[in-house]
């Protein structure tokens, strides 16, 4: 959080004065140009839609008939966003933090909410301008109404413990799929809840795995010192997403599991085999 593409450069500067060699495979999220991966920036987000697209296809549910409240507008939200509204869905919210007035607003427009538009007028810190906004006919709310919309899908994408047992009720109960694009943005005691009411949820080590996958590219790409152009990067991220959701969704399906149990399951049968194979156990 608060770091960007030159914070990790000068990681690597220092990494690599230290050690005095070259290694521009130690440390992601560089600049494009310097050993970064194109798409970096967009990864995170994607991969919640991509994760999100597969759940609507399997759900028999079109993107064009849901509508979407997202809160946060750095990288993860606003590349959501982006293709979301790309695939047809609505975005009918968002919600971000303002720097300037240490507090959070939200952000709603009759005809739903251009991600292009806002980016246009939001800072470093993905921070949106409220009076210019307001003059591109959004109507500004408190920070928290993003949680409270009358809409299908809820995309908690900036901080941890956002989604309390003290706030679900402000759920609406049109609420069908929840994507977890934050860390941790649905706090554990909200599970129960969240099965109890029949929310599908994409947990988030799935749903925001995005950005690490496409570090991982970037790692492959240094080592190997050839870069790849945009569609291929997003190509194999979409490949890469789709399959992990498929083996968690897939594995929910047949033992009855809920979906954060399921990946769990995943996870530590694939360290548990590893192990087993390096003769650990």
């Amino acid at each position: 959080m608060m770091t960007n593409a030159q914070h990790m450069l000068w990681m690597l500067d220092e990494y690599e004065a230290m050690t005095g060699g070259r290694y521009p495979g130690m440390i992601t999220g560089k600049p494009v140009g310097m050993g970064g991966s194109l798409g970096r920036k967009e990864a995170t987000g994607y991969g919640v839609i991509y994760c999100l697209k597969e759940y609507l296809r399997n759900a028999c549910i079109p993107v064009q008939n849901t509508t979407a409240s997202i809160q946060g507008f750095g990288n993860v939200a606003e590349y959501a966003a982006r293709m979301y509204t790309d695939l047809g869905g609505k975005v009918d919210c968002v919600s971000c933090w303002s720097q300037k007035d240490g507090k959070a607003y939200a952000f709603t427009k009759s005809g739903g909410v251009d991600a292009a538009e806002l980016a246009g007028i939001k800072d470093t810190y993905g921070g949106i301008d409220t009076q210019k906004a307001l003059a591109l006919g959004y109507q500004v709310l408190p920070g928290d109404a993003w949680l409270g919309r009358d809409v299908d899908i809820l995309i908690p994408a900036a901080l941890e413990n956002q989604i309390t047992p003290a706030n679900f009720g402000d759920i609406s109960a049109r609420v069908k799929v929840i994507c977890e694009g934050a860390n941790g943005p649905v706090t554990p005691d909200c599970d129960p809840l969240i099965q109890a009411k029949g929310i599908f949820m994409i947990p988030d080590f799935l749903c925001n795995a995005g950005g690490v996958t496409c570090s991982y590219f970037e790692q492959v790409q240094c080592n190997m010192n050839y870069f790849w152009p945009i569609n291929e990067v997003f190509e194999k991220l979409e490949l890469t997403m789709t399959k992990a959701f498929r083996a968690v969704y897939e594995l929910a399906e047949q033992r009855g599991l809920y979906m954060r149990d399921a990946a769990y399951v995943i996870a530590v049968r694939r360290v548990a085999e590893a192990a087993e194979l390096r003769g650990w156990l």
